[in-house]
Parts: C-alpha cells; sequence; structure tokens
C-alpha cells in the first residue's frame, strides 16, 4: 500500500488502505506500507504537507525500484506511482487508487475560489502557490492512471469520468468502501432506544469545517432549523476548529445548544452518535463518505447533497434524503421532516439505515476486490 499522507485510522484518505489492509491480512496475506512519515520522517505534515507532497512520488518511486520483486501487488493512491511499469522495476500488478478523484476536487477548488475569492494578500499568495503544485499534482494524477494495470474506484461518477474523459473505462473497477464487522458491532451496541434518539432532537455532522465540508451553508442551516424546531441541538464532531471558531461563522454566541467536538479518536464514534436523531452531510464532493456510511451503521438517518460519493449509499435508502447541492432550504426542510416524524415510521427508517449500512463490509469488500485483483495479476503472466 502507497499514499502520500500518514498511516492513521483517523484520516479518511489512509483509512481505507489500511483498513483493507487489515481485511486482507486476516485473510493470510502479507501487507506493508510505504506512507508519508516513511518518505519523510523527520517532518511534521500538518506543517509542510503543501511543500513536500509533490516530492512524494520520488520517494514512493525509489522505494518501489529497491522492493519491487518483494511484492505481486502495488495499491497507490492515485499520483503516487506516476511511472511506467518498466521505469519502477516491477513485473507484478500495479494498482492506481482513487479515494475522491482528483479532477473532482480540483473543480470544486476553482469553483469555490470564484464563488468567494481571497481577500486578504496572504492568502491570495499561498492561493497561487497551491495553484501552481495542483497543477503539477493533475499531470501526476493523470500519468498514474495511464501507467497503471488497473485503477480502483469508489464511486460510478468517477467511473463516467474515467471512462469518457480519460478513455480509461476498460482498466476501471469500482469498489465503496465499508466497515469492519468488529466497527459495525460497536455502532450496534452502542446505539439508544428510537425513542430517545427521536426525543433528543440532536443533528449530528460529521467532518471537518471547511466549505467543500458546507461550512459556508451551515449558519443558515441552523437558523432555518432552529426557527422551525426550537428545542434542536446539533452536533458538530471532527471539525479541527474550536467551538468558538466554528460559532463565530455560524454568527452566534456561546450557547447550550450547540457541541463541537474538534477532534476525537475513531473508536469513540460510535458512542458519539448513539443518543442523535438525524445525520446531516451538505459536503460538495467526496469519494465515497465515511461520514454517511458510519451514520447508517449507528442508525442514524441521514440527509446529504447529491452528488459523488454520498449518491453511492443514500440511494439504496431513500432518494428523497439527497438534496441538490447548496439548496439550504430543502436541506434543512428535510432535516425538520424527519424529527416529526411518528416514532414508527422514524423507527422503520432507522432500521432501514442499519440494513443498508451492514451491506458495506471491509470483508467482502477485500474478498472481492482480491478476486478482480488475482484476475489482473494472471494477465500480467
Amino acid at each position: 500500500m502507497i499514499l502520500h499522507m500518514p498511516w492513521s485510522r483517523n484520516l479518511g484518505g489512509s483509512r481505507v488502505q489500511l483498513e483493507l489492509a487489515d481485511a486482507f491480512q486476516a485473510m493470510g496475506h502479507q501487507v506493508e506500507k510505504f506512507d508519508y512519515n516513511d518518505a519523510f520522517p523527520q517532518v511534521d505534515p500538518s506543517q509542510f504537507r503543501y511543500l513536500i507532497r509533490p516530492g512524494f512520488h520520488i520517494k514512493a518511486k525509489a522505494f518501489v525500484q529497491a522492493n519491487a520483486h518483494r511484492f505481486d501487488i502495488i495499491d497507490a493512491h492515485q499520483g503516487n506511482l506516476p511511472f511506467s511499469k518498466q521505469e519502477l522495476g516491477f513485473k507484478g500488478l500495479l494498482v492506481a487508487r482513487s479515494v475522491g478523484l482528483y479532477a473532482f476536487y480540483d473543480e470544486f477548488t476553482r469553483l469555490e475560489k470564484t464563488k468567494n475569492p481571497p481577500q486578504k494578500l496572504k492568502t491570495k499568495l499561498g492561493n497561487i502557490l497551491r495553484s501552481r503544485q495542483g497543477k503539477r499534482q493533475i499531470l501526476l494524477y493523470i500519468r498514474s492512471l495511464q501507467t497503471c494495470d488497473l485503477i480502483n474506484l469508489p464511486n460510478h461518477d468517477e467511473l463516467v469520468y474515467v471512462r469518457d474523459v480519460l478513455e480509461l473505462g476498460k482498466k476501471c473497477i469500482v469498489f465503496p468502501f465499508g466497515l469492519s464487522q468488529k466497527r459495525h458491532k460497536a455502532f450496534n451496541n452502542a446505539i439508544k432506544p428510537v425513542e430517545i434518539r427521536l426525543a433528543n432532537k440532536q443533528i449530528a455532522f460529521i467532518g471537518s469545517w471547511e466549505p467543500r465540508k458546507g461550512s459556508r451553508d451551515w449558519a443558515e442551516i441552523v437558523m432555518r432549523v432552529k426557527k422551525q424546531v426550537p428545542e434542536v441541538r446539533f452536533l458538530f464532531l471532527g471539525t479541527g476548529f474550536s467551538a468558538e471558531k466554528v460559532l463565530e461563522e455560524l454568527n452566534l454566541p456561546t450557547c447550550n445548544w450547540i457541541e463541537v467536538i474538534p477532534k476525537y479518536d475513531s473508536d469513540e464514534l460510535p458512542n458519539l452518535l448513539s443518543g442523535a436523531t438525524v445525520g446531516a452531510f451538505p459536503s460538495y464532493i467526496e469519494g465515497f463518505g465515511f461520514a454517511v456510511l458510519e451514520k447508517l451503521a449507528a442508525g442514524l438517518p441521514t440527509v446529504a447533497y447529491d452528488v459523488p460519493g454520498p449518491r453511492e449509499t443514500l440511494r439504496l435508502l431513500d432518494e428523497s434524503l439527497l438534496v441538490s447541492a447548496g439548496n439550504v432550504d430543502q436541506f434543512a426542510h428535510k432535516l425538520v421532516s424527519i424529527q416529526d416524524m411518528e416514532l414508527e415510521n422514524y423507527s422503520n427508517l432507522t432500521n432501514k439505515c442499519l440494513d443498508i449500512g451492514s451491506k458495506f463490509s471491509w470483508e467482502e469488500i477485500a474478498q472481492q476486490t482480491l478476486e478482480i485483483y488475482y484476475k489482473f495479476l494472471e494477465e500480467q503472466k
């Protein structure tokens, strides 16, 4: 497994490969990783990621060239190995993995800068630097998809783009993200009775506090829901920012009906969600959306924008839970309607959430992934 970020279960991007690695190892396979910290052991990723990340592919190339003979399969994050197999000296199966396709994220970034151009000179200069680095990264991404044997994508919107725009559809596969059976059990065991959850009137959001995750929309969402459900409470998890910062952007003073938890350990999440009534996820772009899947595993009906990623799960549950991106009025209305449900209807919906969530199992995804990998690996011989 090769990835340009730290090997951590608390990071969505690396968690995919980490948990797949756990499942592969449980099946008897040997898995190693080469991550950000292996490439730059003396560098703090929080301070230098924009400056150092462009050099990761050089470090990854050197690692593979020195160790290629030890591996049958290399599963590398998109952009990490933009080299031919001859350059790498590798004869096995080379997979390029997306946990969120570069082109979709780049498009959102460009639209966001157009809608909300920076005002501060420091921010403008930083954006210029990141833009130049971003253009170089895009070339690496495209090259890595062209030179690999197989492209592993997390949703069908990405498949359409890679097939129709990049014309690489013949070597694409689509596999969702999942949760381990242990993780599913932890969520199930933590769930409080539906009577308590419906009475709590608590809306839960999981995600970093940034425009891509909908931070600019939340002030209006909160205002609209609060007007119709005065007793409502909000829980913001994993924001990365303090409660003071989040409340400032919501244009609200300190209050007892909004709780902000900037950071939490992944194992704490089942208990944090145990009493919530409904999930909210106004993200504009995702690879898959762990936040949606984990809310479903917690039995939480979840409202999300109708964008790549959340579609993969919520369309199986109830398409009315998918709201057109940016439509805060419809988003808030849907959150209110779930809180106003009769107990029996709410109970039925939460049971359906659990049923849909249980279908996304890492153990099954790992088995299916390896079956495809084996097939392509045989074709390399």
